[in-house]
């Protein structure tokens, strides 16, 4: 008869400290707490899934009662008590499963266990796993025990939700957080087991087993029997990836490949194949952020220990990031995360995929222009650096260098002095020349400005002209407004209006471009108008308010027909 299969993460499940994987923080406390028999009375065990929490739980109940322990705070697993344990029937051991036994009857029966002291041996050990989803009422039955517990007992508490537990267990309870398992350490025991089992692995392969772990070594180990259970004796990447439904490594490269290349119907026809193989855009786009995310990685210094990828993969990483500048890789990363976050709301997730892709392979001609503008931006700046130089002794002695060269030359030293002298003067005719430009330009520069400064006297005499033949007659309040507030000038380049309210103030804004065109006509030009509105008192408030009169008044001036109206219909203004 053949024996029945064990899962791995049974028949290779840690029985003593150091066989635990990725939690050396927590079991060398622990080794240290058992040597010196510094033991706290509750442990509450944290941390993800499958990282070892109740084995650890399992390993110290185990210590603690060992007969020969080893120097370094292993348990011998020799001795009665170790061999008890390792057959199940150990009497100092007990387990709970807080999920199932939740109620504060389960509770009370358990505090009842407590009150015998141990048979054999000098702890007992209570194990209540997923210990949060105790009730309210069983965690308060559980308070007294658990704060001052017989001196032989011992509670361990193991939860993957720490934050369920209501403080004042936490507050009695000695924490030991528990990390996720890195991926090369979940690698290194898969080759383990295949090297116990005589299974052939691949590398590659046991590295994506271990990143869909997600961190959980059981998880891993589950995977693991998964595949080995189809292949028997061996674990090949390109198993892995199909059952595992992962797009491959060369996938990725070729995308990014073509991406760089601006080859966007290649890398449609790519997206295409991947759909058809049953992975969908958001699956592709998460993991072609991914892989770009490890492109930069590999860019930056001393970063690569953050690839969880062999060697050899890594090593294909470092060559692609080398054809790749850091602006493409933060630019596709950028409009990855925009597209993966909009993706569920999309009604055509193919077209948003598609897409996505696209406007990846333009990123190249978006970083060339932006080049060129760059570089024309620079030369400009250089040039005019080269037209503005304060001094021309620079020029001069380049200018004279020239001509000398240039000359012809003689045989004597005489000669050779008549032409330098001659040089020179012409060099510094030449300079005179460009002073007396550059004095004549200034000039006109001044004289410019000087025009375009504001005749105040000019200025107020072309207002009271414009007020009265283009606002007495049409806005007698904004009239009123502006003859009471003369206009003020900050400087000799513009002018501010004040107005009682902002309703005047807006009606004199509708009419500014008139305004302005009116005093360009008059050779006030490139002036700057400023409004603003200030507080009014009720004594001012009356000036500007239009009797009944006054509009009757304006309306006849714009219309005579309507006081023969008047007259005709038998109406007074003073009705």
């Amino acid at each position: 008869m053949t024996e029945s299969f064990v899962v791995s993460a049974r028949k290779y499940r840690p029985s003593t400290f150091n066989s635990v994987v990725g939690q050396s923080h927590i079991t060398d406390t622990l080794k240290k707490a058992v040597l010196s028999n510094h033991l706290a009375q509750a442990y509450l065990f944290t941390g993800p899934r499958g990282v070892g929490k109740t084995t650890c739980a399992r390993i110290l109940a185990k210590a603690i009662n060992c007969e020969k322990l080893e120097k370094d705070g292993e348990p011998c697993d020799a001795c009665n008590s170790c061999k008890t344990f390792r057959e199940n029937r150990s009497m100092n051991i007990f387990e709970l499963d807080a999920a199932s036994n939740n109620s504060v009857e389960d509770i009370r029966a358990l505090v009842d266990q407590i009150r015998f002291s141990p048979q054999a041996g000098k702890y007992k050990t209570y194990i209540i796993d997923e210990v949060h989803m105790l009730s309210t009422q069983a965690f308060n039955a559980f308070l007294k025990t658990l704060e001052e517990p017989p001196p032989y007992a011992i509670f361990i508490l193991a939860t993957t939700e720490k934050h369920k537990i209501i403080p004042t267990i936490l507050s009695r309870c000695q924490i030991n957080d528990f990390n996720r398992i890195q991926v090369k350490d979940i690698v290194s025991y898969l080759q383990y087991i295949s090297e116990q089992e005589n299974i052939r692995s691949e590398e590659t392969a046991l590295h994506i087993i271990a990143q869909k772990a997600d961190g959980a070594l059981r998880d891993a180990l589950t995977i693991f029997d998964r595949i080995v259970g189809f292949t028997q004796d061996e674990v090949t990447y390109d198993f892995v990836v199909k059952n595992l439904n992962i797009i491959d490594y060369d996938y990725f490269f070729k995308a990014i490949e073509l991406i760089h290349d601006r080859n966007i119907a290649e890398i449609l026809l790519v997206f295409d194949e991947l759909l058809n193989k049953g992975f969908d855009g958001q699956h592709f786009l998460m993991g072609l952020s991914e892989h770009i995310r490890n492109l930069l990685i590999s860019k930056l210094p001393k970063t690569d220990i953050l690839l969880d990828v062999p060697e050899t993969v890594k090593n294909r990483f470092a060559e692609t990031a080398k054809d790749l500048n850091k602006s493409f890789i933060l630019s596709a990363l950028n409009i990855l995360n925009q597209f993966n976050i909009s993706y569920k709301e999309s009604k055509n997730q193919r077209l948003h995929t598609e897409l996505a892709l696209i406007k990846l392979c333009h990123i190249q001609d978006a970083i060339d222009l932006a080049q060129t503008f760059n570089d024309q931006k620079k030369k400009a700046e250089v040039d005019k650096k080269e037209t503005t130089k304060p001094g021309l002794s620079k020029d001069i002695e380049h200018k004279e260098k020239k001509a000398i060269d240039e000359s012809p030359k003689k045989k004597n030293n005489f000669s050779k002095f008549r032409d330098l002298q001659s040089v020179k003067q012409q060099v510094k005719e030449e300079e005179s020349q460009e002073k007396k430009v550059l004095t004549e330009t200034s000039q006109e520069t001044a004289e410019k400005n000087k025009k375009n400064t504001i005749d105040q006297r000019r200025f107020i005499e072309l207002l009271n002209k414009y007020l009265e033949d283009e606002i007495k007659d049409k806005m007698i309040s904004l009239y009123n407004s502006m003859i009471e507030n003369k206009p003020k000038f900050p400087d000799e380049f513009s002018v501010l209006f004040e107005f009682e309210n902002a309703s005047l103030e807006e009606r004199f804004n509708k009419g500014m471009g008139k305004f302005t065109d009116f005093m360009n006509k008059h050779e006030i030009e490139n002036f700057q108008i400023q409004t603003t509105t200030r507080e009014i008192s009720r004594e001012e408030q009356s000036k500007y308010l239009v009797s009944p009169a006054e509009k009757l008044k304006h309306l006849r001036g714009k219309n005579p027909e309507l006081e023969q109206l008047e007259k005709k219909l038998g109406l007074s203004a003073e009705e």
